[in-house]
């Protein structure tokens, strides 16, 4: 757990003294370099804050005050920013990545918005992490009760380890292979 915090804050930490070096002693490399920097910055903070969020989760689902937030969203608008998050990098591992929507599901769906998204994006996240060829699919049917799939074409979770599959930070040897996550 320490090395999972720890690797994005220190990518954070590093890049800004390389760009505040660069700007007190080079400013025209700061100038070339700094939107790379700014962009590997950013995406480090992005997963640091997941992480945050993941452990604060798992800390208040543990002691029983996890809460539900139920609001009525517009639930194509929801699948619309998932499939734009995660467009580019299954574009950039070659996959395939599509959204089917049934034309039974309702424009408006009442659920907690914001933990549906985070459900959606590990899901997600984790369809493209372990796929290597092919295709993810994320499919909606239904309307009360809305059925969410993801399918993909990766390798798959081994039999034996299914049972094991919700205990807190367990990871499969296909996550440790990839050695990144938490599990």
């Amino acid at each position: 757990m320490s090395h999972e915090l720890r690797t994005p804050l220190n990518a954070i930490l590093g890049f800004a003294q390389v760009m505040q070096r660069s700007l007190k002693h080079d400013p025209t490399g700061f100038q070339q370099n700094a939107a790379k920097h700014l962009e590997i910055i950013q995406t480090s903070g992005d997963h640091l804050l997941t992480l945050i969020n993941n452990i604060l989760d798992v800390s208040k689902i543990e002691a029983g005050h996890i809460s539900i937030n139920a609001q009525p969203f517009e639930l194509s608008a929801l699948l619309e920013s998932l499939m734009a998050m995660f467009q580019v990098k299954a574009h950039e591992k070659g996959l395939l990545l599509r959204c089917k929507c049934a034309l039974d599901v309702p424009q408006y769906v009442q659920t907690d918005e914001a933990k549906l998204r985070q459900i959606l994006i590990n899901l997600l996240g984790n369809a493209i992490k372990f796929t290597d060829s092919g295709s993810i699919t994320l499919s909606v049917s239904g309307q009360n009760p809305l059925h969410i799939k993801v399918q993909d074409t990766g390798q798959g979770i081994a039999p034996h380890q299914l049972e094991r599959l919700f205990e807190t930070f367990y990871q499969t040897d296909a996550g440790r292979q990839t050695q990144d996550g938490t599990g």
